[in-house]
């Protein structure tokens, strides 16, 4: 039935328990939490060219200083050295993704009974000390093993994808869901492209001129100021604070109810679709950073730390802008959805300019064909985040980081495979496996849009609710309330 406007709004307006406040201080909760998005993706991201070049540079025994190195030189020499490089930053990444998925089954109902503030605290822990061990392996020259010391100590934390839970559900529970939220969390994806080419380009000059020491200790600096306005300036979103569950089978079940429990079969059946995009999302893009930068380092390009630092800061930036201004306008001519499939297509393009690329132009058409790549993941965050009840936003949250750090360590495992495979031969391949994988996310968007329109997967809600607020539930849910 169609509830009367008069009975109707009572329970509309009605305010949960964990509702915020009208005094709520909203601009300064986006400022705060903004900034430690950009610090922390600083400090964690950012510092991977420094990884990635170091390793290379201690593997070339040939290399001089930071300047000067072997390509151009020998190209069996330098094959050798780029399958090194790429299956040890795949070891690296494989310790700190499998700790880190454990870890993140807590995180999420952690964060929706204690806060989120806790949230961001623990992988802000976590980046610190990896930042601080990497200082340490560089200023000494120490074994290359301690770098698995620093990836597993991040993944105890819950790495990026534990930082990825708290900035997500933070933003879900200051917005209320429509297409703003999918702004929102657009925004911050892009202030976590923004923050990370910041970082490349800075990295590129600091490792120019003075060499790979000085990057670490400024991510270091950048790790403990965030730890610090994490403590004293973010306010907290959760109100009513629960006793966390410290037993397993039950923090699983909470993260992965969404899919098999609790709600129809074919909104179940969108939530297992919707996962399958975000993972062949995450699995298509996510490997694609280290190993890019080795790709660049070698032949035919031969480029230097300067230049990967400008080309990762442009294709970053310019697809931050381009994917908001987009978005914006097509969210008035289609639905989500179809935007999703659009940015797969773009994909599509740029991976496959990639693998043919042989000259640095060419290289360098790859941002422009490639604009609009991105917009996948926060759309499909944005559309399960929509599905999902206010006081469930955490869990659901981690039960998406837990896929990403799944699909981070297939992507870098596949990525690297392929690449030391068929270096030798034909060094592009790895970006023509990247263009299929963008294809099998448009498949699933597809599936996801046909499912959808089978029956309604969204929560009833009214622009009158209140922000944050848990009192919308499933359309019949409501209409029974009301009967």
């Amino acid at each position: 039935m169609k509830p009367e406007e008069d009975s109707a709004t009572p329970l509309l307006k009605r305010r949960s328990q964990n509702s915020l406040s009208v005094d709520f201080p909203y601009v300064r909760a986006w400022l705060v939490s903004g900034t430690l998005v950009v610090f922390y993706v600083m400090a964690a991201f950012a510092i991977l060219p420094v990884i990635s070049q170091y390793v290379v540079h201690r593997i070339d025994n040939r290399t001089i200083d930071n300047t000067t190195s072997s390509c151009g030189k020998d190209d069996s020499h330098e094959q050798e050295i780029q399958k090194v490089a790429s299956s040890l930053t795949l070891y690296y990444s494989l310790v700190g993704g499998s700790v880190a998925v454990l870890t993140n089954i807590y995180i999420g109902p952690l964060s929706d009974a204690v806060g989120r503030k806790t949230i961001f605290l623990i992988p802000a822990l976590g980046i610190l000390a990896k930042d601080l061990i990497i200082t340490f392996i560089v200023y000494y020259n120490l074994n290359l093993n301690y770098f698995y010391l620093a990836y597993g100590i991040d993944g105890l934390s819950g790495s990026y994808f534990a930082i990825f839970v708290a900035m997500f559900s933070y933003s879900a529970d200051v917005t209320v869901p429509g297409n703003s939220r999918t702004i929102a969390i657009t925004i911050l994806e892009g202030c976590v492209a923004v923050a990370s080419s910041a970082g490349q380009l800075a990295t590129g000059f600091l490792i120019k001129f003075v060499g790979f020491l000085y990057p670490a200790v400024m991510f270091v600096s950048l790790s403990g100021l965030n730890l610090v306005i994490v403590f004293f300036l973010l306010p907290e979103t959760v109100t009513v604070k629960t006793k966390p569950s410290i037993s397993p089978l039950k923090n699983i079940k909470k993260v992965f109810g969404f899919y098999f429990s609790g709600a129809s079969i074919i909104k179940r059946c969108a939530y297992l679709i919707a996962l399958g995009v975000f993972f062949f999302g995450v699995v298509t893009i996510l490997g694609r950073s280290t190993l890019e930068t080795i790709y660049q380092l070698g032949e035919p390009f031969c480029w230097d730390s300067i230049k990967i630092g400008y080309y990762g800061s442009i294709r970053l930036t310019a697809a931050f802008i381009f994917s908001i201004i987009a978005l914006k306008i097509l969210q008035y001519f289609v639905r989500e959805e179809v935007i999703g499939i659009i940015s797969c297509l773009a994909s599509v393009s740029g991976f496959l300019l990639e693998g043919f690329a042989d000259t640095s132009l060419m290289m360098y058409l790859v941002p422009v064909a490639s604009l609009f790549a991105t917009a996948v993941i926060p759309i499909t965050r944005a559309t399960m985040s929509k599905m999902t009840l206010p006081s469930q936003q955490g869990a659901l949250f981690a039960s998406i980081a837990i896929v990403e750090a799944i699909g981070n360590s297939a992507s870098y495992t596949l990525y690297n495979s392929v690449y030391n495979a068929t270096v030798e031969y034909y060094r592009g391949i790895v970006w023509f496996v990247m263009a299929g994988l963008a294809l099998v996310t448009a498949v699933f968007l597809l599936t996801f849009i046909w499912t959808s329109n089978k029956g309604n997967i969204y929560p009833c809600y009214e622009a009158e609710l209140t922000i944050n607020d848990d009192n919308y539930g499933n359309c019949e849910d409501l209409d029974n309330d009301l009967a």
